[in-house]
């Protein structure tokens, strides 16, 4: 919401991966874009250079942005063990090899790598969706991986039915 003034969320689309009474939440923001060639990160890896596109790298949250996450729709590729399955359909990988077998053949996977995650300590996510800080909105796998980054904002809300001119903010300005 406009109000929400920490720059860290400003107008971000976040995909709640964990949620629980006692040990809080995580997530991944899906929309802020780094200037980050994954084919260095996959290099840095040990993993060779591929010839086809791979996905942006995103910045996942202000929480450790030198840990990455590979956020994976499920499919031809199967979620290891050690995976955190969001949905049926939708799982995200803290693994290096995860990362190396999907950026192979990414023609045929549809997958991101996020640096950095949001946390929330017990109560804290409730605390600000009853203060009006955080719309909800069901997943929609192709925002994540067909819409742009930069218009993912847009389409969630869309998704719900707000048009985002429409939103008022109250009080609050643009972070710097």
């Amino acid at each position: 919401m406009p109000n929400l003034a920490d720059p860290n969320f400003w107008q971000s689309v976040v995909l709640l991966g964990v949620h629980s009474d006692t040990d809080g939440a995580f997530g991944l923001v899906v929309n802020r874009p780094l200037a980050v060639d994954m084919r260095d990160i996959l290099s840095e890896l040990g993993t060779e250079a591929v010839e086809h596109e791979l996905p942006e790298v995103l910045a996942g949250g202000p929480v450790q942005p030198s840990q990455g996450f590979v956020l994976f729709q499920r499919g031809a590729y199967q979620p290891a063990d050690d995976d955190i399955a969001v949905t049926d359909l939708i799982a995200v990988s803290g693994n290096t090899e995860t990362l190396a077998r999907l950026s192979l053949d990414s023609a045929d996977n549809r997958f991101c790598l996020l640096l950095g995650y949001a946390g929330w300590y017990p109560g804290q996510l409730e605390r600000e969706i009853e203060e009006n800080s955080w719309l909800i909105a069901p997943l929609d796998s192709d925002i994540i991986f067909e819409v742009p980054a930069p218009d993912r904002w847009a389409a969630a809300l869309r998704s719900i039915g707000i048009e985002p001119g429409t939103l008022v903010d109250a009080g609050s300005a643009e972070p710097s």
